[in-house]
């Protein structure tokens, strides 16, 4: 039993942090000097994938797809706006996490239902 959710988690875990990799790297490239390097934003990107993948088979089992959707929204925002604190001229504002939440989470929502299905699957 502990194997398939082994390789559900490290999967969830490498797609969101490549997907969440992906939205951030574009937006910083839409919006010059986002982030001040790359550090920030693997280290942003880090954090928010680690937060997810624990979110995802802590509460996503309870809760089902919808509520987690809305609090993986808030985590990803907040992660996004909070993190950017640690890095000086970083121009992330609030609103701007609002943005990379929105566009973070149709990646959630199919991570969630690939999760889910795998959870639930009988071995």
């Amino acid at each position: 039993m502990l194997q398939p959710v082994t390789a559900v988690t490290a999967t969830n875990f490498s797609f969101k942090f490549a997907g969440f990799a992906t939205v951030l790297l574009i937006a910083d490239t839409m919006v010059p000097h986002l982030y001040t390097s790359l550090w920030p934003m693997f280290a942003t990107t880090l954090a928010i994938s680690i937060v997810g993948t624990v979110g995802d088979l802590v509460v996503l089992p309870r809760l089902f797809n919808g509520p987690s959707l809305i609090l993986s929204f808030l985590g990803l925002t907040l992660i996004t706006y909070v993190s950017a604190w640690l890095w000086a001229q970083s121009r992330v504002t609030f609103g701007a996490a609002i943005l990379l939440g929105l566009a973070m989470l149709p990646i959630e929502y199919l991570l969630h239902r690939y999760v889910l299905k795998s959870l639930m699957a009988k071995p």
